[in-house]
C-alpha cells in the first residue's frame, strides 16, 4: 500500500546528510566564504575592487571568486524567496511543506530541492538543480515525481554596501505530477546595507521578476506572471559568534499573473524566518509562508534550508 506521507523527516534527513561535508573534528577548513584573500606568504587582506555598470566588461573576469566581507555592517547574504544579488560557490537543500485549505483538491504538498552553485570568477555563476515533489490527494489520488534546472547570475555591482544581479533561469516541467510547461525567468535582485543610514547591521533586499511558461496549456491559460519580493534582514551576532550572523528577516513576496484567467490577481505572502552559520560554512535557515491575500491559495508554508558554503 502506499503511504499516506511519502516523505518523511527521515527522507529529509538523508537528503540533508547527503549535501553535507564532513564535520569531523581536526578537519583542516577551507577558507571561510566571507573571508579576505591573502597574498602567498600572509601579509595584509587584499582590498576587493568595486565592481560597476562602469566596468562590466573590464573588471572582475579574470579576479578569483570571492565574497566581501562585512564584519561590521550587514552582511550580504541568501534568504528563503527574495532573488540572491550575490554569486555564490555552495550546495544548498530546500524543503517545505505546504498545508492546503479545504477546499482545495490536495491536501499537503512536499518538496525538496537540492542547488548546487559555482562562481569562476567574479562576474558570473552558474547553478544547477534537481528536485522531488509529493501531492497528498484530499479529493484525488495521490501523486509524485521530480524535475530538474538550471540558473546563471551575472553581478552588475558589488560596492562595500550594495549589489545588484541579473539573474536567468529556466525549469523543466515535473511530468509526474501533471506538469506540461518549461517555465523561465529573468530577475532583477539587489541589496543594501542600511547600516550608513543609522539602522546598525541592517539590510534591505529586493527583487523583480517575470516568469515565462512555456509548453501546451488549455486556450486562455497563463503564460507570464511577474514576482516581487521586499525583505529587511536584522544581524544580532558577530561572525565570530557561536551562532555566527544569527539574523532575522521578514520577506513580502508578491506574485501577480499578467495574462490567463485570473489575468491581474495577485497573491501576497508574509515570511518571517531566521538564519545563522556553523563553523564558517554551515547555514542553517528556516520560516513559515502567511498568505495575506484573499482568496487564500495555501494555509501555510513551513521552510528549512541548509546550505554548505566552500
Amino acid at each position: 500500500m502506499k503511504p499516506k506521507h511519502p516523505i518523511t523527516p527521515r527522507i529529509l534527513a538523508s537528503a540533508c546528510l547527503l549535501a553535507i561535508p564532513s564535520l569531523q573534528a581536526g578537519q583542516e577548513p577551507a577558507r571561510p566564504a566571507g573571508a579576505s584573500l591573502t597574498p602567498a606568504g600572509g601579509g595584509a587582506a587584499t582590498e576587493r575592487s568595486d565592481l560597476t555598470l562602469a566596468n562590466l566588461f573590464t573588471l572582475g573576469w579574470d579576479e578569483p571568486w570571492s565574497k566581501r566581507p562585512h564584519p561590521d555592517g550587514a552582511p550580504d547574504m541568501t534568504l528563503l524567496k527574495v532573488q540572491s544579488n550575490l554569486l555564490l560557490y555552495s550546495l544548498r537543500t530546500d524543503y517545505f511543506f505546504e498545508r492546503m485549505t479545504p477546499s482545495n483538491r490536495d491536501r499537503h504538498i512536499q518538496f525538496v530541492n537540492q542547488l548546487f552553485e559555482f562562481s569562476p570568477n567574479r562576474r558570473v555563476m552558474f547553478g544547477a538543480f534537481g528536485n522531488l515533489q509529493w501531492l497528498e490527494g484530499r479529493t484525488r489520488s495521490d501523486r509524485e515525481g521530480g524535475a530538474y534546472g538550471a540558473l546563471a547570475r551575472l553581478q552588475l555591482v558589488d560596492l562595500k554596501n550594495t549589489s545588484y544581479a541579473f539573474n536567468l533561469r529556466a525549469a523543466a516541467p515535473n511530468e509526474g505530477i501533471g506538469e506540461k510547461q518549461t517555465v523561465t525567468s529573468v530577475a532583477l535582485a539587489g541589496w543594501h546595507d542600511l547600516t550608513p543610514l543609522g539602522l546598525r547591521r541592517v539590510g534591505l533586499y529586493w527583487h523583480v521578476q517575470e516568469e515565462t511558461w512555456m509548453g501546451p496549456s488549455a486556450p486562455g491559460g497563463r503564460r507570464n506572471d511577474l514576482t516581487y519580493d521586499l525583505t529587511l534582514a536584522k544581524t544580532w551576532s558577530a561572525p565570530t559568534a557561536t551562532l555566527e550572523n544569527f539574523t532575522t528577516f521578514l520577506e513580502a513576496f508578491s506574485k501577480t499573473d499578467l495574462d490567463g484567467p485570473n489575468h491581474g490577481h495577485s497573491v501576497v505572502t508574509l515570511t518571517p524566518g531566521f538564519r545563522f552559520n556553523l563553523h564558517h560554512h554551515h547555514v542553517i535557515m528556516t520560516g513559515v509562508d502567511l498568505p495575506v491575500s484573499a482568496p487564500r491559495p495555501f494555509e501555510q508554508i513551513l521552510r528549512f534550508t541548509y546550505i554548505y558554503s566552500f
